[in-house]
């Protein structure tokens, strides 16, 4: 059964999700290329539904389990744990209000229709780098978490959904594209196997997080379908990424987002373990994902000149082939790509 906007309401309604005398406003969120996505609003309450695609809606053949959907329900539950059991104030994830097994739909509470998405909030050139600090810091503590708590290494042992959603058609499909660069990436693909030290988030990203203005500003962070028990410098570097991108689209910008990404990394090494060869290993997977989100399966949409993709390009195949280990180097070669724009 495929959820639609017409559809949403009556099996709310029979799953007890939704009173039977309301009459909610049903709107559909896009959901990007792996979900069919709705905001249910009724009587001053509503919730975010969610159905996976079981091929993601990119160019490219992308096939991935539908079970994934469940794999995010049961990571936001620990990552509402991560909130409880450190005190964070000023980050929300938003609690599971339903799971249908059957189906593969979850309903979760919805973010005030007021809250903007980072991303957008990026591109328009809204750039509060004290933002990057809130996602640097909650990031490690989630990290720092996990690993005190036994039942999370288990429960997110499937490593499938890394595999179908990240190291294929991110990864094995640059390394393919590329072959002049094929080796290190190959190399990173094999660290990233072999490392699993904590839950990671997958899908760390502007796009996944909300901010909520006013006088007590806070920070959603949301979509876990991707989490699994990895290596932390995936999401480091999956966050810094998405800003490296935004400073060589937007050279004009330029510095105020290279801010932000150094708030994203000395909020994170302030309340994670951090050493050298930690910080190696995000500037070479940085690397790979500034190269995949050019020429992988799913290319950031907003980079369409091809003298931005080259760019791209230059600066992700340096940090893979050069001596380069540390943020500020990535710093100074993004530096150098936006000054020769």
């Amino acid at each position: 059964m495929r959820l639609t906007t017409e559809t949403v309401r009556q099996y709310l309604v029979e799953h007890g999700v939704v009173p039977d005398d309301a009459a909610p406003d049903v709107r559909s969120l896009g959901g990007g290329v792996s979900n069919g996505v709705f905001h249910v609003a009724w009587d001053g309450d509503a919730v975010v539904v969610k159905q996976p695609l079981a091929n993601l809606a990119v160019d490219d053949d992308w096939p991935a389990d539908v079970d994934r959907i469940h794999n995010e329900a049961a990571a936001a539950r620990v990552y509402r744990r991560v909130i409880a059991d450190t005190g964070i104030h000023d980050v929300t994830v938003p609690a599971v209000r339903f799971e249908d097994h059957d189906a593969h739909v979850i309903a979760i509470d919805a973010a005030p229709l007021s809250a903007r998405m980072w991303k957008r909030d990026l591109l328009d050139g809204m750039i509060d780098a004290s933002i990057g600090a809130v996602v640097g810091s909650f990031l490690a503590a989630a990290h720092e978490y996990a690993p005190r708590e036994p039942d999370i290494e288990t429960e997110f042992s499937n490593y499938v959904p890394f595999e179908q959603l990240r190291l294929d058609p991110y990864h094995a499909t640059v390394a393919d594209r590329h072959p002049d660069v094929a080796s290190a990436i190959e190399a990173e693909i094999a660290r990233l196997r072999e490392t699993r030290s904590t839950l990671v988030h997958g899908d760390y990203s502007p796009k996944n997080v909300l901010v909520e203005g006013g006088a007590q500003r806070r920070v959603w962070i949301l979509d876990f379908e991707v989490a699994h028990w990895g290596d932390p410098t995936f999401d480091v570097a999956f966050m810094l990424n998405h800003l490296v991108i935004k400073s060589i689209y937007n050279p004009g910008r330029h510095e105020a987002y290279v801010s932000t990404a150094r708030s994203v990394w000395d909020a994170y090494r302030d309340g994670a373990f951090v050493d050298a060869a930690f910080e190696a290993n995000v500037v070479t997977e940085l690397g790979v994902l500034l190269l995949a989100r050019v020429d992988g399966k799913s290319p950031v949409e907003y980079v369409t000149a091809e003298a931005t993709k080259d760019r791209l390009r230059s600066v992700a195949k340096t940090l893979l082939t050069t001596d380069v280990t540390t943020i500020d180097g990535v710093v100074e070669r993004v530096r150098s790509a936006v000054s020769s724009s």
